[in-house]
């Protein structure tokens, strides 16, 4: 079963909730959710409590790697269990007040477990 819009949203939420004390945020990128996320070529189906279960795991084990990472700079989350990839990049955004929060930006998704990334920051999860 395709994962809707209104999942997707409300997951974005729940992480942007989970990361707001470490000024962290997630942006699920239009080609991520319109273009791969329900593609036939993810066999079988990428699930919204797969994908939950994925950036939840990414967060509880490299919320410090994450915080760490420069802006633009690009890496990859991968499940070991399901043969997932995200390929991410990180972005910087100052406020008025000079605060940094850092937004991680999913660029696509893709089950293949054979996936190469030319990133050399490997997440996995």
């Amino acid at each position: 079963m395709a994962v809707s819009i209104d999942e997707i949203s409300t997951l974005e939420a729940i992480l942007n909730e989970k990361l707001e004390s470490e000024r962290m945020r997630f942006s699920l990128s239009v080609h991520f959710i319109k273009d791969r996320l329900n593609d036939p070529r993810n066999d079988p189906a990428i699930s919204i409590t797969e994908l939950q279960g994925i950036f939840n795991r990414l967060i509880a084990v490299h919320v410090g790697r994450l915080k760490t990472l420069k802006d633009r700079e690009s890496f990859t989350v991968r499940c070991r269990a399901s043969g997932i990839h995200i390929p991410c990049t990180m972005t910087h955004d100052r406020d008025k007040s000079g605060k940094v929060t850092k937004t991680i930006i999913t660029i696509t998704i893709m089950r293949k477990r054979d996936f190469k990334s030319k990133d050399k920051i490997i997440l996995t999860v």
